[in-house]
């Protein structure tokens, strides 16, 4: 019995799966990208906040906010799965970088609204990796 290509776990470069493993989770961790030192990154319908750090394992979390002040629960959790789609089908723009760069990444993904469509939002997610992917090659010329 074959699975099809949908259904399998792999870890190749081709992978568009978001286990938990890769999501930002815990307290700590979001108070550390509402430092000071962090950066962000604005565009339409959504920011990025983040915080490149230096550590012995390298990798990309990425955490989904959406404030309580933008609507009711259902138009909450739509955008919220709105922005995991977008960043699941694009997070190798950033992801490989960081990886090859032996860096950590936290990043949070905040929408601005809930009346964004996927178009929109994917367009916005693409747009931010690609500058903090951007800045990441130019502050370590090091790096390929």
């Amino acid at each position: 019995m074959n699975k099809d290509p949908s259904n399998h776990i792999s870890g190749s470069a081709d992978d568009k799966s978001l286990p938990r493993a890769k999501i930002l989770r815990g307290r700590k961790n979001f108070q550390r990208l509402f430092e000071k030192d962090a950066k962000t990154i604005r565009n339409t319908f959504v920011d990025l906040r983040f915080k490149i750090l230096e550590s012995d394992s390298s990798g990309c979390l990425m955490g989904f906010v959406v404030k309580k002040s933008l609507g009711k629960a259902n138009k909450r959790n739509r955008m919220k799965r709105l922005l995991k789609e977008a960043y699941r089908h694009h997070q190798s723009i950033l992801s490989e970088p960081i990886e090859n760069a032996g860096k950590m990444f936290h990043g949070a993904l905040m929408a601005k609204t809930t009346n964004a469509n996927y178009a929109d939002v994917e367009h916005n997610v693409i747009a931010l990796l690609s500058k903090v992917r951007d800045q990441l090659s130019t502050t370590s010329p090091g790096h390929s």
